[in-house]
């Protein structure tokens, strides 16, 4: 029987394997960057072992340092979770050769399906539909470009996760991303290859989990609806799928079975499928490794995906059939990222200072954190996940729009107000989902964004009319102060017990105002608001609809004052880093000429690549970093001649 665990991971997967794990009496080993020693995962296992902070192919990805540390720790298994190594055979094959037990597939099942391109050879010979696809080096690909049905999407061989992947509208859009993809490619997951697959433009993502022993029983635990996407990360997944005809689901059940038995599958597995607007399905990838959107799946059949992987890698063998597998009710689950909707879902890296979690008896929150702490740019953006559980399909969209109101992050910004506005979109709602669902409702979702910037300034000039209501308020100066780039100015109008609120040449009538200790809540517009304000010598926050605002003052008026003086950057001649990131490539030259437009350098943070672009024709005057660099946020990186 397996006695003990190492995990390479972190994070909120982490502290799932750590649950199941003691759920069953095994005793766990956690590897773990000391940049999150102090996380959840750190407290919840029974030994850790910290790595330096370096690269993570000397740490997370090191197939020999991994097996190491599982022979130091008398570790008799690993469970690798998702990313990092979870689909990587080489490790498969490390454990059997070391004699440890891999939580997971075979070293030949992930050979197999590891490898976008074999797996669908295995379809194929399957009789499992299959798009139209092209393989190869990057020259040989571009040798059949002509011919392609565009648009098309270029993915990595071995990738995962809807990392590297890009739509190409016609062959020049091709042959400028096949170099950039194939560096990704080796950079994310090893291996250059990449391939190139029919883009279905109206498709449905719909994947089916399976369950399989050693010896010989398979079966399906239904299927997940996960259309809802943006640049091919998914947002929210659902159990069971809406609005899909019971035939089709009963193919994909078919197909997914037959693929898992083609190769004799054995452990937890989803075989996912894209479905066109004519029902038709096609085979798109299969995951050999649990998957972050396991959860729906466990609320719909109350079966613990995660303990029985353990049981099926200890030869276990499956106590329930197909027909004793039940769905019951409706499950949602929202992924919480660190990320900026409003500023182009930028990685939102930084210190967390405030975390207040929903009520965890009747929701489910995934999370690997339980206090302040610091997301770091090196790993994935995604904090937690919240999931929900009701009889019916409407109830868990409102159950889920309740519990993610109470989710409230400060110091970063989250895509919590953007899901909340997925959720309540009348095409979602409706069932009407599919892979653009983001793409083409985008204003849309965003529009909540200029909305809410509008009520926050608002907000800031009711509190501070409460902290100078007092004093000789018609002799004051303006109140004047910023949200980002937009500046505001303000006056108050306050006659016969009615306050009136000129805000940048927009009138406001407040009613109703409340201020306590660091809650404020008015009324405007025949409508309430609640805010949570926190000032402080050098900022102010506003807590609204689980969005955080920084407010930076210009005037200076009692209760907040700016010492700093706030200076314009000099955007005509310095660039400054957007974000704190990683320098991956610099694409100019001290004195080098360029274009607007031209790619002058490209930063990544969280698995994202930033690209940063010169705003101006113009002449470099000097290249202040270096690849490889980490540089931190507003850090100079170019400067252009006068």
């Amino acid at each position: 029987m397996i006695k003990k665990v190492l995990i390479p991971n972190r994070g909120e997967i982490a502290v799932r394997i750590i649950k199941a794990a003691h759920l069953l009496g095994i005793r766990t080993v956690l590897t773990l960057s000391e940049l999150e020693k102090d996380t959840l995962p750190a407290k919840l296992s029974d030994e850790i072992h910290l790595f330096k902070n370096e690269p993570l192919q000397d740490n997370y990805l090191n197939v020999e340092l991994i097996i190491r540390l599982a022979q130091k720790y008398n570790a008799d298994s690993i469970h690798p979770g998702y990313g990092f190594l979870s689909e990587n055979y080489r490790l498969a094959k490390a454990c059997s050769q070391a004699g440890i037990t891999l939580i997971g597939p075979s070293a030949d099942n992930l050979m197999l399906m590891g490898d976008k391109q074999m797996a669908r050879t295995i379809a194929q010979k399957a009789y499992v539909p299959l798009t139209q696809s092209w393989k190869g080096a990057v020259p040989d690909i571009l040798s059949e470009a002509d011919g392609m049905p565009y648009p098309v999407v270029v993915k990595a061989a071995l990738g995962g996760g809807g990392k590297g992947m890009r739509i190409c509208n016609n062959r020049d859009e091709l042959g400028e991303h096949l170099p950039r993809l194939s560096r990704q490619a080796k950079r994310y997951f090893g291996d250059e290859r990449l391939y190139v697959e029919q883009y279905l433009q109206h498709a449905r993502h719909i994947e089916v989990q399976i369950l399989a022993d050693k010896h010989g029983n398979t079966v399906h635990l239904f299927e997940r609806e996960c259309s809802v996407q943006r640049r091919f990360q998914k947002l929210i997944e659902e159990a069971p799928a809406v609005n899909l005809d019971g035939k089709i689901k009963q193919a994909l059940y078919t197909d997914a079975l037959k693929l898992c038995r083609a190769i004799n599958y054995t452990n937890a597995g989803t075989i996912e499928f894209l479905i066109d607007h004519t029902g038709k399905h096609y085979f798109l990838e299969m995951n050999t490794r649990i998957q972050v959107e396991h959860c729906v799946t466990e609320e719909i059949t109350g079966i613990d995906l995660v303990q029985w992987q353990f049981k099926l890698a200890d030869s276990e063998q499956l106590t329930f059939g197909q027909e004793d597998v039940k769905a019951s009710g409706h499950a949602i689950e929202l992924r919480i990222c660190a990320e900026d909707p409003a500023n182009n879902f930028q990685p939102s890296p930084g210190k967390i200072t405030t975390l207040l979690l929903p009520d965890h008896s009747d929701a489910r929150i995934e999370i690997g954190i339980d206090r302040v702490a610091s997301v770091h740019r090196q790993f994935d953006p995604m904090l937690a996940k919240l999931i929900v559980h009701a009889p019916t399909r409407r109830q868990a969209i409102d159950k889920a729009l309740h519990y993610n109101r109470q989710l409230i992050v400060r110091g970063i910004k989250t895509n919590g107000l953007y899901l909340s506005t997925i959720l309540a979109h009348a095409a979602f709602t409706g069932g009407q989902v599919h892979t653009r669902f983001c793409e083409e409702n985008h204003k849309a979702l965003l529009r909540v964004f200029e909305e809410h910037q509008k009520t926050s300034a608002l907000a800031y000039a009711v509190f501070r009319w409460e902290k100078i209501k007092n004093i000789l308020w018609r002799q004051l100066p303006l109140l004047s102060f910023s949200i980002g780039n937009i500046h505001y100015k303000c006056k108050f109008n306050f006659d016969a017990e009615e306050l009136s609120i000129l805000l940048n040449n927009e009138d406001y009538t407040i009613s109703s105002i409340e201020l306590k200790d660091d809650s404020l809540s008015f009324s405007t517009d025949n409508q309430h608001l609640q805010f949570y304000c926190y000032p402080d010598r050098e900022k102010f926050e506003l807590i609204h609809q689980l969005r955080s605002t920084q407010i930076t003052a210009h005037d200076r008026l009692p209760a907040y004052r700016t010492d700093k003086t706030q200076e314009p950057e000099n955007r005509d001649k310095h660039l400054k880093a957007p974000i704190p990131a990683q320098v991956i490539k610099v694409n100019v030259g001290d004195g080098q000429k360029v274009k607007k437009g031209d790619l002058l350098l490209i930063l990544e943070a969280m698995k994202t690549e930033n690209h940063i672009k010169a705003l101006k024709d113009g002449v470099i005057e000097k290249v202040v970093v270096k690849t490889g660099e980490q540089v931190k946020l507003k850090q100079l990186l170019i400067t252009y001649q006068d």
